[in-house]
């Protein structure tokens, strides 16, 4: 219904932010990264791009200073047990950059840190939207294998601490992701680093 608002900062608050546009005062739900970027624009001119929540019993309006904050935001609503809210939280954790790098890294406890989201919920965000938001973005800190290629560190330290709980050593983890290609999902790693264990 709006795609942005474009009106004078009447109020600001750590989680919210009053448009005046023409007489009339739009209240918005923000992430941190909004508020932070509105800290200098009170009763000035300010520019935010919206998203129109309804539910049965209310209508609320989210508020982002940058499209691309608002374009995650709606990915991150399309995912299962994700609301408004919660998407809200993870942007409020994380700036839109480190959403993109986490879910390319598989690094899906920076996003169970947002207030409300379980490492479940973060682990689904990641499996739904890996592939919508990564495309493009250069691999995090890496560590080699053998077959000179890269694994994300992060992914890799989540096979570890998964395989770990197992009984397995940390080295012996290590060891045998020498030998699995880097470039298979997060749960295929595993699977298949188990399997290398088991024998």
């Amino acid at each position: 219904m709006f795609y942005y608002l474009r009106g004078t900062l009447a109020v600001l608050q750590q989680n919210l932010a009053v448009l005046d546009c023409g007489g009339v005062g739009y209240k918005l739900t923000i992430p941190a990264s909004t508020f932070a970027s509105l800290s200098d624009k009170l009763q000035k001119e300010a520019l935010l791009y919206t998203h129109l929540a309804l539910r049965e019993d209310a209508a609320e309006l989210y508020g982002f200073a940058t499209e691309e904050e608002l374009d995650l935001f709606r990915k991150l609503i399309s995912v299962s047990g994700i609301g408004p809210k919660g998407a809200g939280a993870i942007l409020s954790v994380l700036t839109a950059e480190e959403l993109i790098r986490a879910c390319a890294d598989g690094d899906y406890k920076a996003i169970a840190r947002a207030p409300g989201v379980g490492t479940k919920t973060a682990q689904r965000v990641i499996l739904e939207l890996k592939d919508k938001i990564a495309d493009g973005l250069p691999s995090a800190a890496s560590v080699p294998t053998s077959g000179g290629k890269a694994a994300s560190g992060a992914v890799v330290s989540q096979v570890i601490d998964t395989l770990s709980l197992y009984g397995f050593s940390r080295e012996q983890v290590k060891e045998a992701l020498k030998n699995v290609n880097p470039r298979l999902p997060l749960e295929d790693m595993i699977a298949e680093t188990l399997r290398i264990l088991a024998k």
